[in-house]
């Protein structure tokens, strides 16, 4: 059943967004080690991350910044980041199997002046299997660093989605936030909403109807004050009247009191 105050967002779906989150951000260490290369954001993406997501949406206690890891993942979407270190591993590693390959032709030459050195055989098998294990490691590094557009378009769209909902500042942050919290298995403190939001709510809530009795008890006190007023008023001139004017007693049966 959706929310009123969640915006046509159900709770089922909000925990759907807090899981993806979790799962597809916060555990890709590519994001959570993303270091900026200095290049800028530019456009409506650029506009969206320049603004701050509050801290009780955003400060998660023991784990990356809400903000922080949404920033890292439309970054690393956007300008196709790549990882140092893996770039710095396949370099070396590439290096290393240049190495193995220039050596194996050494061995297969002198093999070919000497095909029964038994020593020669044994190295060009080893330095195969050398060459195979460094190549599947240097595979498995270049598919990572180097992802399908679709994948980084999801992540991207994941990332805009989730920040625009907390930077709302409403039930919705705030269940969304609760729910991300709790896919990292952080609990909050039961007061972590009430000092900033929920309290404040209630103070203002409860001025509005201090203010609202008052003006209604202050303006049935006038109304009736002047209902009073009028009355005795009109039940003076009455008595004045009677007072002070005479009346001949041919007249008096015309008069009503």
């Amino acid at each position: 059943m959706a929310n009123n105050n969640s915006y046509y967002m159900t709770d089922k779906e909000l925990d759907e967004l807090a899981k993806k989150i979790v799962s597809e951000l916060y555990n890709n260490k590519d994001i959570i080690d993303l270091k900026n290369n200095g290049r800028q954001l530019v456009g409506n993406i650029a506009s969206l991350v320049e603004r701050n997501i509050s801290g009780i949406y955003s400060n998660i206690s023991g784990n990356r910044s809400l903000q922080s890891v949404l920033n890292n993942a439309i970054r690393y979407s956007v300008l196709v980041e790549k990882n140092m270190a893996l770039d710095a591993e396949f370099k070396k590693l590439r290096e290393a199997t240049e190495r193995r390959k220039n050596m194996l032709n050494i061995y297969t030459r002198k093999l070919n002046e000497d095909k029964d050195n038994q020593t020669l055989i044994n190295d060009i098998q080893k330095t195969k299997e050398e060459i195979t294990l460094l190549e599947i490691k240097l595979n498995e590094i270049a598919e990572k660093n180097s992802e399908p557009p679709t994948i980084k378009k999801n992540i991207l769209e994941l990332a805009k989605k989730a920040y625009k909902l907390l930077l709302r500042n409403d039930k919705t942050s705030e269940k969304l936030y609760t729910a991300i919290c709790t896919q990292l298995g952080v609990k909050l403190d039961p007061d972590h909403f009430g000092y900033y939001q929920h309290t404040q709510y209630n103070q203002n809530q409860d001025n509005r109807d201090r203010y609202r009795q008052n003006y209604n008890n202050q303006n049935q006190d006038y109304r009736d004050r002047y209902r009073q007023n009028y009355n005795n008023q009109r039940s003076n001139n009455n008595e004045q009247e009677k007072k002070d004017v005479y009346i001949p007693p041919q007249l008096q049966s015309y008069r009503r009191y």
